[in-house]
């Protein structure tokens, strides 16, 4: 175009002033295209990037879905399985009306409803959306009920308790704190048929230990208790063994930033401690 122009202004004899304000004017036009088609170029490059960004998010929802769906399915086809065994028992022992009974099917029913709490804690769990209640509790309000519950099994196979100081208090969530408490006190029921099992609170070092003298844990399986779904080798000896209830512990003591340990030497202890945050370095959770 700007040829074009030289063109006529030289056959017309136009002053060269004429050809320099055209191909300013012309200049000016085209800086102005080119910047704008800069800002619509970037826009669309950002777009695309925003699209792409999206399109691998939903994607990572998708998965995250199906994985979320798939633990939801294994697990309830295994606890619709392990639920089975209690009620089936509480049947036969109904049927046969034998003495003692009674206690009998109050354990079975007793097995239930802790299958069943576990569900409920598992999926509150998985949701992610559970808030904590933090504050001060007397460990003697948590662990008391728990062996008043269990208190026919202590009897039926002639299980010692033992607690020491659970009159301290400690800071964390109650309802969380009981469920992890109970877990660990079932599994040494289980477990420790006609031996002993010790609740005791340690003032100085601010933790709570949970320790039996029953079959203990293999070296081996000891390092993956924590992992959902493994039940290791007492687990396949024991029908009633999900592999979920020491997964929840695992999953409360990170929520509650209570770190939990275990140790154990098969057919001699096993034990685990509940650290507890102490008094001086409290912090707001």
């Amino acid at each position: 175009m700007l040829m074009l122009f030289l063109f006529i202004s030289f056959i017309y004899g136009l002053e060269v002033e004429a050809y320099i304000l055209i191909l300013s004017v012309s200049l000016f036009v085209f800086s102005l295209y080119i910047a704008v088609k800069w800002v619509y170029f970037k826009k669309q490059e950002t777009l695309k990037q925003i699209n792409t960004r999206l399109e691998d998010e939903l994607q990572d929802v998708k998965t995250k879905h199906r994985h979320y769906q798939r633990d939801l399915e294994h697990y309830f086809l295994t606890w619709v399985h392990q639920i089975k065994t209690p009620i089936t028992a509480s049947k036969l022992l109904l049927e046969r009306n034998e003495a003692g009974m009674v206690n009998r099917v109050r354990q079975e029913i007793t097995e239930i409803e802790n299958y069943t709490n576990l569900a409920l804690n598992y999926l509150k769990l998985l949701s992610h959306e559970t808030d904590m209640v933090v504050q001060k509790v007397a460990l003697e309000d948590i662990v008391k009920p728990l062996i008043q519950r269990y208190a026919l099994h202590f009897i039926e196979h002639r299980t010692r308790i033992h607690t020491e100081h659970l009159n301290c208090e400690v800071t964390t969530d109650a309802q969380w704190i009981k469920i992890m408490i109970e877990q660990i006190l079932n599994n040494a029921l289980k477990y420790a048929k006609g031996g002993d099992i010790w609740i005791v609170f340690d003032a100085q070092q601010h933790t709570l230990t949970i320790k039996d003298n029953g079959i203990g844990i293999n070296k081996v399986d000891l390092p993956k208790i924590f992992e959902k779904g493994y039940s290791g080798t007492n687990g396949r000896l024991n029908d009633k063994s999900s592999g979920i209830g020491l997964f929840i512990v695992k999953e409360i003591s990170e929520k509650l930033h209570h770190p939990i340990a275990v140790q154990s030497e098969p057919g001699i202890y096993t034990e685990f401690t509940i650290q507890f945050p102490k008094p001086s370095h409290l912090t707001n959770m």
